[in-house]
């Protein structure tokens, strides 16, 4: 059995939190700055980071015109379509439906995964998921879900945006090589040069009256749950799979619960425990086992030298 190590978890758990609080900070900073911007800024701020620290450490990008092309396919979808559409989404629906249409992604991630790339689909990763699925809409309540219809094209967007991350994810396992630093900054300059023209033409950033909380809103966003959320999605991905990663999807709105309990004196209800229970359950059931189609093998192989060991 292919075995998660405690690394791999942990990381799971740091994307969780850095991305739970990404929702909270873009509620700040969408009430000065459009969607199109802030998503520039953003990536603009995070591409600088991440350049400055490859050069740090001796790094430097290899300029082979397959490897910007995954690069540009990657910005377009793990960062400008998503973020934009997000940002959007945010302005009118509730944090909560944007919650659970964002837990799409797993389902989306195992399905294209399996087809266009070497994620293994079985019954058991799909039972995990649709438990992790359900724990969600338990956790924020079902009520949640009345709101569909309203506001549907908003909704699509957050929706459309999980299934961004879910083919962004697929690219990333299609990179030569495992390089999270190099491949993070060239994933996001090329996503930059894609998102100031769009900013520029769709807003006039120039004319905008930013103010110091929204400015520093959009410096968090780039530093935390774009800059060094890339380097370890990367990582984790050629570890584990996209699939996996998807996972923490769930987490997100575990965490939001958390936030409330310990920063604005709410309450754990009931459904939230269950909930949380369903959640974990369910990541457990689908993040154990092989998550592509070599390990699969590589198991089967294992099991079948074993038997005949003991025969």
């Amino acid at each position: 059995m292919a075995k998660i190590h405690t690394r791999e978890l942990v990381i799971l758990l740091v994307l969780a939190v850095m991305w739970s609080s990404s929702f909270t900070v873009i509620k700040v900073a969408v009430e000065v700055i459009p969607p199109t911007t802030l998503a520039a800024l953003r990536i603009a701020f995070a591409a600088v980071i991440l350049w400055a620290w490859m050069r740090f450490r001796g790094g430097k990008l290899e300029f082979k015109p397959r490897l910007w092309w995954m690069f540009f396919l990657i910005g377009i979808f793990g960062n400008a379509f998503p973020f934009v559409m997000i940002n959007w989404g945010e302005m009118e629906i509730s944090s909560g439906l944007a919650a659970t249409l964002i837990s799409l992604m797993p389902l989306s991630a195992l399905v294209l995964g399996h087809y266009f790339s070497d994620e293994v689909l079985n019954a058991r990763r799909v039972l995990g998921i649709v438990m992790g699925l359900m724990g969600v809409i338990v956790l924020i309540g079902p009520q949640s879900l009345l709101e569909l219809g309203d506001d549907v094209f908003r909704q699509l967007a957050v929706a459309g945006g999980a299934v961004c991350y879910a083919i962004a994810g697929i690219l990333v396992r299609k990179l030569p090589e495992t390089k999270p630093v190099e491949h993070g900054a060239g994933i996001l300059i090329a996503a930059t040069v894609v998102m100031l023209p769009a900013s520029m033409l769709a807003d006039q950033p120039w004319t905008l009256n930013y103010t110091f909380e929204t400015l520093a809103a959009a410096m968090y966003l780039g530093i935390f749950p774009t800059a060094l959320a890339t380097i370890f999605l990367i990582e984790i991905i050629a570890a584990r799979g996209v699939t996996f990663l998807s996972l923490n999807n769930y987490l997100i709105p575990a965490l939001g619960v958390l936030w409330g309990v310990l920063f604005l004196g709410e309450t754990v209800t009931s459904g939230a425990i269950g909930g949380l229970a369903l959640i974990l359950v369910g990541i457990a059931v689908a993040g154990i086992g092989p998550a592509t189609v070599q390990e699969e093998i590589e198991q089967q192989h294992d099991a079948e030298a074993e038997y005949r060991d003991q025969a």
